[in-house]
Formats: structure tokens, sequence, C-alpha cells
């Protein structure tokens, strides 16, 4: 064997032996972590698939992520909280006791487009609100769109005005306070549901309203409960977001900053376009417009629900201002953005 033979082996084999060494490093280097994740459909579902891309984004950061679907919300919520998940995937809402900056972006009437929401998911990615992203050991890792909450009724004349709810029945999420209070506020009679029964509460006609997303209305199979009368106020009620939180000492420091911004600059779009996509597959005869002096109710009884829960300090008031200050860049003409309400911050 050549010098030059002997001398290309060795290099051969100390190149190997590196690499094998920086690709154990590289290993001990990642860590794995649980993620529990709600998704009505399951493991097959379309926010479960929404995670393929964050597992590659959590790898190149350090976490091998371990996907567990849930189809019930509350038990997410739980397993999370006892510690049976080092991370979880749930609506906005529910982030009220994790994180409760981020839990009152999904408040009643807080935005109206999305453009306005995407704007207030772009500053809490901001290193500028990194501190509100967190409480104690929560800290929320990513936030995008669920989708505009649309009011379902299964008589159009329902939604007439404020006056013709009055004494109608509505199912309301059981942990969503700020719903019975509009069902209150509006003379409605609120009863109690969960994620998985407010559809077949409202399709078998058990309650004569019920609020959600338009990506509730094929896999809920919300036509049922419209039938041939029903309607779909065309008024924002609020907006939902999806959010995921982590306990931060169980994932690198620098994880969960990272990751709001991966998903405000790499989820936004994909997810967007889906919803969309929901929006345009309830059909045009099931809409009620609601404007001129409709939507003016509508708009001051919601700024009166968010007054009160101002006053009674269940939503973040840091969130509500930055919420009012986006609604009114966008449309400074409406009446909230001339007046000085919610303890001299917003309505």
């Amino acid at each position: 064997m050549s010098a030059i033979t002997q001398v290309l082996g060795k290099w051969a084999a100390a190149a190997v032996l590196a690499w094998t060494a920086l690709t154990a490093a590289a290993a001990d280097d990642v860590v794995t972590r649980s993620i529990c994740v709600y998704d009505p459909v399951g493991a097959s579902g379309p926010v479960m698939e929404q995670f393929k891309d964050y597992v590659i984004f959590a790898r190149e950061h350090g976490v091998a992520l371990d996907l567990r679907a849930y189809t019930s919300e509350d038990v997410v919520a739980a397993d999370f909280k006892t510690g049976r998940c080092d991370a979880a995937g749930l609506t906005g809402i529910r982030m009220q006791q994790f994180v409760p900056f981020a839990g009152s972006l999904d408040m009643v009437g807080g935005l109206q487009t999305y453009d306005q929401l995407h704007t207030a998911i772009r500053v809490m990615a901001s290193a500028k609100a990194a501190p509100l992203m967190r409480t104690d050991n929560y800290e929320i890792a990513g936030v995008v769109p669920g989708g505009k909450v649309y009011l379902f009724s299964r008589e159009k004349r329902f939604l007439d005005s404020l006056q013709a709810a009055a004494g109608k029945k509505v199912a309301v999420i059981g942990y969503d306070k700020q719903a019975r209070v509009v069902a209150n506020v509006a003379g409605a009679s609120p009863v109690s549901a969960t994620i998985a029964s407010f559809g077949p509460l409202f399709n078998n006609h058990s309650v004569d309203m019920a609020y959600a997303p338009a990506i509730a209305y094929k896999p809920l199979e919300l036509y049922k409960g419209l039938g041939e009368n029903g309607g779909v106020a065309d008024f924002v009620l609020g907006m939902l977001s999806l959010q995921m939180v982590v306990h931060r000492d169980r994932f690198p420091a620098d994880f969960a900053p990272a990751s709001r911004r991966w998903a405000v600059d790499n989820a936004w779009d994909r997810v967007i376009a889906r919803i969309r996509q929901s929006d345009e597959e309830i059909p045009d005869r099931y809409w009620v417009r609601i404007d001129g002096e409709r939507e003016t109710k509508y708009r001051s009884m919601l700024g009166e629900i968010r007054q009160r829960l101002w006053d009674e300090g269940w939503y973040d008031h840091r969130m509500q201002k930055l919420l009012k200050k986006v609604r009114c860049s966008t449309d400074p003409g409406v009446a909230e953005c001339s007046q000085d309400s919610e303890g001299g911050a917003v309505r």
C-alpha cells in the first residue's frame, strides 16, 4: 500500500470518527418532549396536519416532538396543567388560565378582520411582547388563526334584532364566561355545552342558536341545524385563535420566542388560506346581512360587554388596549375610537 493510500485511509477513518462524534453530540443536544393537541377529528384531523412542518422546525431547535392527538379539549388542558404533557395546543380562550394576555386575544368583538388578527399576532411574536407571553412557568410558543366566530340560528328571523333573540336558547361553552355574558345581555337563555356537544345540541334544535367559526360548519354538520330556514349572521362576534403553550423549564430557553416567530412567519399563510376556504363553504342562502342600525347596536352591545369584563378584570387590560389600537388603526371612524372608555383604555 502506497504512502498516499495510507494517508488517505487514515484521513477517511478520522473523518468518519469525527462525523460520528458530531452526530452523537447533536443527538445528545436534542430533547424529546410531548405535545398534546386538541383536534376534534383526532390524529388524522386538520389541526394535527398543521404540525407536520412544525415538527421539523422543533427538531432544528433541539426538540423532538412526540405528538399526541386528543378529541377532548378538557382533557388536554387538564393533562397539561398536571404535567402529563410538556406542551399543549388549545383554543385561545382556554389560555386564560395559563397566560391571560394571550388568552384575551379571543375576546368578544375584539377584532373584525383577518388583517387585524395578523397584526395582533405579529405584535405578540415580537421581542417587546415577550414578557407578556409568559406567566410563571407557562409560556406561549405560537399563535395561529382559527377563524371568525359567527352566530348560527335555526331561524333567520331570530337574527333580525337583539329583541328577536330575547328568550331564545343559545349553546354556550361552559368555560367561556364572555359568551354567557353576551347571552345574558342579549336576553337569551344560555345552555351549557362543550365543544363536543354544542353541535348536536344545535342540530337537533335543543337550542335555537350557537356560535362557531366556519371551520366547524362541515365537520360538525351544522347545516343540519340550519335546515331550510336557518341563517348565519355575517357580523363577527370575535376571532378564534389556536395557541400552543409550554412548560418553560422543559424546553430550551430560546425555544418559545423562536417558535412564536416561526408561527407568524411560516404558518400564517397556509392556515389562513384554509380558514378563508371554510368561510366560503357556507352557502350564500344562509348568510344574513347585519348592517346599518343593526350593526351599530351589535357593536354597542359587544362594547358594553367588554367594558363589563374589563371592570371585572376577566380580560387582560394590556391585550384590550392592544386590540383597540389595532381596531382603530384600520377603522378610525367607529364611535369607540373617539371615546375614552374602559378605564381610559378600550371598549
